[in-house]
């Protein structure tokens, strides 16, 4: 009974990990309403809550370090649901709407970084993978109903969208009931006995947890390259427009929801190559969107697309957890928030800087991205020597 309620409290939270783009489908009714007010202005609504999140991952590592996670849980879906639902009676200043935003972002921020560490802390080996799996999969569910409800509350008034922020509520008494306290767990220096610093600890972490980090931000500029150039390839080919682009999207979300949900049998099918079989389902995304010109095909392209990001993002902090000690977890799983959402903030930038022209050249490059990852991942066997061990610090070396 505990471990259910466990898992309530953790896949509430989940629901909510994607709440910041809710406020982007009201961008154009918002900008009616404050006409002197440029439009670059309002698209701030749908961009702050990243900035926001980031700030927060760069702290919540070492907050986690001094206060109990179900604590800055809780302060997280606080400020989500105060940052989503002041809007909804205060909407008069698009500068408390662009501050609201942030807030609403910060509190993302927690629960993203608190969510990973919180799962390897309740739950151990294909447990921990499958509910990472889970989580995945409940974040894919949430940002859907959030969505949905969103645009029908604000259908004919923008204003009431905000309402429905008040699922946070619900998520809080969830978390408050049923999510476990936690011990705050203190590292502290073998010789003097006072706590080590964040950085000490980064330099004390297993060197192998940074190629994961790599392959996350890798992954982060894969990804971004084929959700910002598909409407473009969409139109280019004539088979639709923004209308297409938004149900292809909407048909990916749908699925990975249940690729989430079933990620144990897709681990069983794949492992020990789980996160190589998630950038070749990557590569496969990219390869049908750029060689076919029907929807079907680019509907089946977004199903691999969720499916991959259902694959990637659980295996990648599951094997974090097993590459690091449980006092260094705050610290590893903060970082991992970081990278991710810096990732896809920068991406269009770095593509831009290498040159790479927008639309088909994009996918040539995501997809020579993915597969170099995929290929590196098969000849070093390197999950396969996480999974056993023999990458750990101070373990012996695995005979092959």
């Amino acid at each position: 009974m505990d471990k259910f309620k466990t898992r309530i409290g953790v896949v509430s939270m989940a629901t909510l990990a994607m709440s910041g783009s809710v406020a982007g489908s009201a961008i154009a009714a918002i900008s009616k309403s404050f006409p002197n007010t440029p439009i670059s202005t309002i698209q701030l609504l749908s961009t702050l809550p990243g900035l926001g999140s980031l700030i927060i991952t760069l702290i919540a590592g070492q907050m986690a370090m001094h206060v109990s996670k179900k604590n800055l849980v809780l302060l997280g879906v606080a400020l989500v649901t105060a940052g989503g639902m002041i809007p909804a009676f205060w909407n008069n200043s698009v500068i408390g709407l662009l501050a609201c935003s942030v807030v609403l972002g910060m509190g993302v921020g927690f629960i993203s970084t608190l969510n990973p560490m919180i799962l390897t802390e309740e739950f151990e080996g294909e447990e921990r993978s499958s509910m990472m799996g889970i989580n995945t999969g409940m974040t894919s569910l949430g940002s859907m109903v959030l969505m949905a409800v969103g645009g029908f509350l604000g259908a004919n008034n923008w204003r009431h969208l905000y309402w429905v922020f008040g699922l946070g509520i619900i998520v809080f008494l969830l978390v408050l009931f049923c999510l476990p306290s936690d011990k705050v767990v203190k590292v502290a220096d073998e010789k003097t006995g006072k706590q080590e610093s964040i950085w000490t600890i980064i330099k004390g972490l297993n060197p192998y947890v940074y190629w994961i980090y790599l392959a996350v931000f890798i992954l982060g500029l894969a990804y971004t390259a084929y959700m910002a150039n598909l409407s473009i390839i969409i139109m280019a080919k004539h088979i639709g427009g923004t209308a297409t682009t938004g149900a292809i999207n909407s048909f990916g979300t749908f699925i990975g929801i249940f690729a989430g949900l079933g990620f144990k049998y897709v681990r069983k099918a794949t492992k020990p190559n789980t996160l190589a079989a998630g950038f070749f389902f990557l590569v496969i995304t990219l390869a049908l969107t750029y060689f076919f010109n029907n929807i079907i095909a680019l509907a089946i392209a977004a199903a691999f697309s969720a499916v991959t990001m259902v694959t990637i993002m659980p295996t990648a902090t599951f094997m974090l957890s097993m590459l690091c000690k449980p006092e260094q977890v705050p610290v590893v799983m903060s970082i991992f928030a970081f990278i991710n959402g810096l990732s896809s903030a920068i991406a269009p930038k770095i593509i831009s800087w290498l040159h790479v022209p927008t639309g088909a050249p994009s996918f040539v490059f995501a997809g020579t991205l993915a597969a170099i990852v995929v290929i590196i991942l098969l000849v070093t066997r390197f999950e396969k020597k996480v999974e056993s061990g023999s990458l750990l610090q101070d373990a012996p070396v695995a005979q092959d």
